[in-house]
């Protein structure tokens, strides 16, 4: 039995495998077509420029024909990431592994802080919620002041946080937080709520036990699973959100680059980022569904 429990584990596990590398090629592809298809793509500025020669033009344009069929670009960009070339910039000239080393630091820093923040302010609401929740008056209205907040947070486009958050002198970690604090809390708190009335919580309660103890050990940890599904959730919804905030707060990290470089057309720099924001989602996914198996095992 617990052989079989094993490899069915390890059968799993193997499946999500083959599902990351799956969506990590699927994921450049589409990307590469997107942009190839884009309204503007193949026009290039720099060719308007009169002091450019003739073969300068004809050098632009040959490296813009070289990016017109998808396929085979993609090929050759994953033939050359195999061997650790991420291609140039087409916009600015520089290689684009030097354009992210440059700019990667930025983003992690910003990403793990509101994320952190995010996690933290809707985990120590849900406690007090759930410790006051069996005191009608306190309960009840700290229910409806944290729903308020969040429907607030919800209603509000991600850019109007940004630009707000940057107009009142807040730091894009904070934004980042802001805009992931509603979506972590509205799940968590469902989650927990529906927890709470499980009659182990109940005899916990009739048995005189601490609220802070109940709160932590017979009902968020018993959602466990639930809550590494959520993780991995709100880290596809902070890679998202992160674009828009650096773009928008004027953070110099890989966020503001594929702005950038999705207002210039600048296919090698777009496909790259495209793979890496799409691995990090795979990635922490595959990690939430393997702890969610580990645990059903």
């Amino acid at each position: 039995m617990h052989n079989e429990r094993r490899r069915s584990l390890l059968v799993a596990l193997l499946q999500h495998a083959g599902w990351l590398i799956f969506t990590l090629l699927g994921g450049g592809l589409i990307s590469s077509a997107l942009v190839r298809h884009a309204p503007g793509f193949g026009a290039d500025e720099r060719m308007l420029n009169p002091l450019l020669s003739r073969n300068s033009i004809q050098v632009l344009a040959g490296r813009q024909a070289q990016q017109s069929n998808v396929a085979t670009y993609y090929v050759g960009y994953l033939r050359r990431l195999f061997h650790g070339d991420l291609g140039v910039s087409v916009s600015v000239g520089r290689p684009v592994k030097d354009l992210l080393a440059e700019r990667i630091g930025v983003s992690l820093r910003t990403a793990s802080a509101g994320l952190a923040l995010a996690w933290a302010m809707a985990l120590a609401m849900v406690v007090v919620l759930e410790i006051v929740r069996r005191r009608s008056v306190l309960g009840l209205w700290c229910d409806r002041a944290f729903t308020t907040v969040t429907g607030a947070l919800l209603c509000l486009p991600i850019a109007v946080l940004a630009i707000g958050c940057f107009y009142f002198g807040g730091t894009p970690p904070l934004a980042l937080a802001a805009i992931l604090f509603a979506r972590v809390f509205r799940y968590m708190s469902s989650v927990v709520r529906q927890a709470a009335g499980a009659s182990h919580v109940l005899t916990a309660h009739a048995m005189g036990e601490s609220a802070l103890r109940i709160a932590g050990w017979h009902v968020i940890r018993p959602v466990l699973p639930e809550l590494a599904a959520l993780a991995g959730v709100s880290i596809s919804l902070m890679a998202g959100a992160l674009i828009p905030v650096e773009a928008l707060c004027d953070s110099p990290g890989v966020g503001q680059l594929v702005w950038e470089a999705a207002l210039a057309r600048d296919l090698p720099v777009v496909v790259n980022i495209t793979l890496l924001i799409t691995a990090l989602t795979v990635v922490a996914n595959f990690f939430a569904d393997a702890f969610r198996t580990m645990e059903e095992a």
